[in-house]
């Protein structure tokens, strides 16, 4: 999904966030130069011809579920339909005729590189982020320049897919060596519980609160919005400067420790409303159409899917974020839309949602996106929206983390009684 502007940078910055591992090599960069002029042109007429052969997927069914309605039509409809399979059957051979071209078949295979590697720089992240020693699987790259360029494609499928479970390997064995959380009190609504779903089994670190007993405020330490070298504070000095109890981490953000953040250092493009000065930060991001939106006016709490779909009455307290994970009890992620960081790569996961009366904050152990939508849904969510996760994730209640402390935030949730 491209968004435009600095939008692009706020939903894709995991994605963009792990291309500096790329400059571990400049043997791997200048071989990736070499290759991406014609990479990307024969990738934009894959897609181009993907697209309309989607479209004619599309309008076949159309026509299949309509043919009864349109009996008065039907030599037309058959007429349609018949064009219809020709030219669905005629893209089929385009694309077969590529693939079978030097040219075609060189880039088919480049871009099955591509995406494999993409997800290898995804995990490497994801290992860092929790400071997994990860040297070792970063060095292994400066050796496919080489192989990329001999085009030795089968030798760096079978290396990366090894690599890549050796990253796994050691995320599963920190997951699995991690302290089990103690039993909360009783009455401090938070829980920790495990969800099994069609998904997998996921631990979650729950905070689960009447709304009607609670206030939440949404806070940040720029008092205006900032694009650069932005102020931040640990949750718990959020929740400890606003006679809080509890809190969770806010939106995605562009933290100092990745290069790609460089001039954009703390900074957070997503809609965010300061309970305490009464104002929105980045609120021209409430025009984007893919960001999901949480809003609250006291006791009551409300959802948009986009944000554009807010209309600008009073909140007290108010977190946009992409994306949206859950409505009128429904999953409703568009895999489609995600980077292969949110939709691939499992780790840790933050979400606010509410239903039932009740508040929700929750952070998701070894989740995807994906796998946090079902498993918001699957706790009696009635929407949901996706937070910042990985090693921003925090969550902190009744004097001390449960999750982190993680990076010091730009913004954060922060409940109050």
């Amino acid at each position: 999904m491209i968004l435009p502007g600095q939008k692009f940078f706020s939903q894709s910055h995991y994605f963009l966030r792990s291309f500096h591992y790329l400059i571990t090599t400049l043997n791997f960069i200048l071989v990736l130069a070499v290759i991406y002029t014609q990479f990307f042109y024969f990738k934009n007429i894959i897609s181009r011809v993907g697209t309309d052969y989607q479209q004619i997927k599309d309008n076949q069914e159309v026509l299949k579920n309509n043919f009864a309605d349109e009996l008065f039509n039907e030599h037309l409809a058959l007429q349609e339909l018949s064009s219809l399979e020709q030219s669905k059957k005629q893209l089929e051979d385009d694309i077969s005729k590529l693939r079978a071209t030097d040219d075609g078949s060189l880039l088919f295979r480049v871009n099955e590189f591509y995406e494999m590697y993409q997800d290898y720089l995804s995990k490497l992240k994801r290992n860092s982020d929790v400071k997994l020693e990860t040297g070792a699987s970063s060095d292994k790259v400066a050796g496919w320049g080489p192989k990329l360029l001999n085009q030795e494609f089968e030798a760096l499928k079978t290396e990366i897919t090894s690599e890549g479970k050796v990253l796994d390997d050691a995320y599963a064995k920190y997951v699995a060596a991690l302290p089990k959380p103690e039993p909360a009190a009783a009455g401090e609504g938070y829980t920790y519980i495990t969800v099994s779903n069609e998904r997998g089994k996921f631990g979650v670190h729950l905070i689960k609160v009447p709304l009607s007993s609670v206030r939440v405020k949404t806070v940040s330490a720029n008092e205006e919005t900032c694009k650069d070298n932005c102020p931040t504070k640990s949750l718990a000095d959020y929740v400890s400067e606003n006679n809080g109890y509890a809190g969770i981490n806010g939106s995605y953000f562009c933290p100092p420790d990745y290069a790609s953040c460089d001039g954009k250092v703390n900074s957070y493009d997503f809609a965010l409303y300061n309970s305490n000065k009464g104002k929105w930060m980045s609120k021209d991001a409430l025009g984007w159409e893919d960001t999901g939106l949480v809003t609250f006016n006291g006791s009551s709490a409300s959802f948009y899917k986009e944000s554009t779909e807010y209309g600008g009455g009073s909140v007290t307290a108010g977190i946009s974020n992409y994306p949206s994970l859950v409505r009128d009890s429904e999953v409703i992620v568009n895999s489609g839309d995600l980077t292969s960081y949110q939709k691939d790569i499992k780790g840790l996961r933050g979400a606010i949602g509410f239903g039932g009366s009740n508040l929700y904050l929750a952070i998701i152990n070894n989740a995807t996106v994906i796998d946090a939508a079902y498993v918001m849904r699957d706790l009696g969510v009635k929407y949901a929206l996706n937070l910042d996760g990985g090693g921003s994730s925090a969550m902190y209640i009744n004097g001390k983390y449960m999750v982190g402390p993680g990076r010091n935030l730009p913004n954060a949730v922060v409940v109050t009684k």
